[in-house]
């Protein structure tokens, strides 16, 4: 009984082993320009300025390893214009030649809840809100800014496109990537054109519109018209991405509570967050320095638990196995 509590032990710790952290990065442009709040940026003719931008993925799938297909099943993100990194799991693959996704959330999870979720959780509580309440659901796309109406090249009128609705789901047909593999990660470079979120919008008159409106469906709809998410590679210039200086090292001493090493670029206080793999949240700090060393004081229970860093401007996740 031992030999098989063993060997069960042992083949689990290198499935562990073979698997890879998947982690999605987008790029978000105004322009071929890096996004900006604060930044003005030309369409159709106008000067126009976001002051908020966000947006839920769904509905993953990769193609991998010479042409398998993997979903990647109750998988969320919910993206923001300042925030390049997105964890989407721990999977059994080598490499990844394409990726494909729905903007917004699938009918299943729209007719649910927050209340159903942690505020960790993309589908959990946020502030500023990203649902308009049930029946209605959640917002797919947030749009808000500032747009230039009376041509003075300075935006002061405003704009807030807050789409909902299930016909607002608009599919992204797959997308083939050159993927960055390290040792336990694969990285998925996109490049999100963020003013084609706008086109075809008449932004000074488009007002407040927190509904299923046709002006908010051509918004969804742009992501796939007008592709907005392409496939990015770090040897664009236009470019650079400087999350690959953002980094989690894991001190395996105490395997009960590992020390997680951290560092980012910025000098920007950063938050930590520790989580199980169900989503329930066992340890958050916030305000630490932008680099250092955290060490647990609590033990933690054996199981596989994630790491998120984020100050604002980038988040990584990252992985850590217990073994009591």
């Amino acid at each position: 009984m031992k030999n098989f509590v063993f060997a069960l032990f042992l083949f689990s710790c290198l499935t562990l082993l073979a698997q890879k952290e998947i982690v999605l990065r987008l790029n978000h442009t105004l322009n071929s320009s890096t996004f900006s709040y604060n930044d003005n940026f030309l369409l159709d003719g106008k000067q126009n300025r976001y002051t908020r931008l966000q947006y839920y993925l769904s509905g993953f799938e990769l193609e991998h390893d010479a042409g398998q297909l993997t979903p990647l099943t109750n998988t969320y993100v919910l993206a923001s214009g300042h925030i390049n990194n997105y964890y989407l799991g721990n999977y059994n693959i080598s490499s990844v030649e394409s990726i494909s996704f729905d903007v917004g959330v699938d009918a299943n999870a729209n007719g649910g809840n927050t209340t159903n979720y942690s505020a960790q959780h993309p589908l959990g509580p946020k502030s500023p809100p990203m649902d308009w309440g049930w029946p209605s659901g959640y917002f797919f796309v947030v749009a808000n800014g500032l747009n230039d109406a009376d041509n003075d090249n300075t935006p002061e009128t405003i704009f807030q496109l807050n789409a909902l609705g299930n016909q607002m789901l608009t599919q992204i047909d797959p997308i083939n990537i050159n993927p960055i593999n390290s040792n336990d990660t694969i990285y998925i470079d996109l490049k999100v054109n963020a003013e084609k979120f706008l086109s075809e919008i008449n932004l000074s008159t488009a007002g407040i519109d927190h509904s299923s409106s046709a002006t908010n469906f051509i918004m969804c709809n742009n992501a796939y018209t007008m592709n907005v998410f392409e496939s990015y590679t770090s040897t664009n210039n236009v470019i650079q991405n400087s999350d690959l200086n953002n980094f989690i090292f894991i001190d395996y001493t105490l395997p009960f509570a590992p020390t997680i090493n951290y560092h980012f670029d910025s000098n920007k206080k950063t938050n930590l967050t520790i989580t199980d793999i169900n989503g329930r949240v066992h340890t958050k700090e916030i305000n630490l320095q932008n680099e250092g060393s955290y060490f647990p004081i609590k033990e933690f229970s054996t199981g596989i638990y994630i790491v998120s860093i984020d100050n604002g401007e980038h988040m990584i996740h990252k992985k850590f196995n217990v073994v009591q």
